[in-house]
């Protein structure tokens, strides 16, 4: 396809996805608790005449929708999360060492 931007996997990206994949049924839980989630709105939209369920429902179709979008789009979701959390360590470790050795420098 012309146009469309796709990027380039590498094997180590293309390794972790396999392997979230080989997990049979790891993303079936969002699917059941969506669907739960979706049919508890449902009831209690008929229940109480529409003036409750309309948040279970949405909460219910959001979940399945990730589902759906974590099984397609899995190793483009992992990298930015990966390199997102390695990001925010360091700052931590930064912050962290920054305020111990202004510690030790005031108690000279």
């Amino acid at each position: 396809m012309r146009g469309v931007f796709t990027p380039n996997r590498t094997p180590v990206v293309d390794q972790v996805a396999a392997i979230a994949e080989s997990t049979n049924g790891g993303l079936a839980m969002l699917s059941w608790v969506g669907g739960i989630c979706t049919l508890a709105g449902v009831a209690a939209l008929v229940v109480t005449k529409g003036s409750m369920g309309l948040r279970a429902i949405a909460i219910g179709v959001c979940l399945v929708v990730l589902n759906f979008a974590i099984a397609n789009y899995l190793s483009w979701i992992l990298v930015p999360a990966l390199v997102a959390s390695g990001c925010v360590s360091l700052g931590w470790a930064y912050i962290t060492v920054r305020q111990l050795m202004n510690k030790e420098q005031c108690s000279d």
